[in-house]
């Protein structure tokens, strides 16, 4: 639970099922909290998203604990920061997703439990929202985002994370296709999804 900013009214973290979520507002919602700070469309950004968000952040740790700091960390920030959203730079779920990883990152340094290394799966979980039954309408929505941003990688970069995480492809096959040994995909693919991390942090 989280109190509504300035009213000290409590939120409960909720979900909705697909047929509401497809009908919900969320840009407008974003935008008006960001040009007026509109408590009655932060209340409904809240209901619509805070489900979604917290089964994110579960997912990426399992802790429910430090799920729910995250999550009103999360939600305090976009309250905060809704001004900052450019509704021509991609979806309202997908800032906030985007503010949801980076307030994740911020808590696990804060607490040191952050691994110096990370893999390439371990990113591209960052970047991409989860693919369970609450978010599934927006896997178009990202992937159109990520191939947009995967174009600007440079060229081997792009070929393999494309190959990869948009058409499915084992990264030994990528190598056996490309005619690169394993551990070149393997380059490729890491230093290519930092770029991509990179790049959705400053569009944010």
């Amino acid at each position: 639970m989280i109190a509504l900013p300035h009213t000290g009214r409590v939120m409960k973290a909720t979900n909705l099922n697909m047929s509401s979520a497809k009908q919900e507002p969320l840009d407008d919602w974003l935008q008006a909290v960001g040009s007026i700070a509109c408590q009655q469309s932060y209340a409904k950004l809240f209901k619509a998203v805070s489900g979604r968000v917290y089964a994110f952040l579960l997912k990426q740790q399992n802790d429910p604990s430090m799920a729910g700091e995250v999550l009103q960390e999360t939600m305090l920030k976009v309250w905060q920061k809704a001004a900052l959203y450019d509704a021509s730079k991609g979806t309202a779920i997908t800032w906030i997703y985007s503010v949801a990883r980076n307030t994740r990152y911020d808590y696990l340094r804060r607490n040191k439990h952050q691994s110096q290394w990370f893999s390439a799966d371990d990113i591209w979980s960052q970047i991409e929202p989860e693919k369970d039954g609450i978010d599934e309408q927006f896997e178009p929505i990202v992937a159109e985002q990520m191939s947009h941003l995967i174009d600007k990688l440079p060229e081997l970069q792009s070929d393999v994370v494309r190959r990869v995480y948009l058409h499915g492809q084992a990264q030994q096959e990528v190598a056996d296709e490309v005619g690169v040994p394993l551990g070149t995909v393997k380059s490729r693919l890491r230093l290519g999804l930092r770029r991509l991390r990179e790049m959705l942090d400053e569009e944010m």
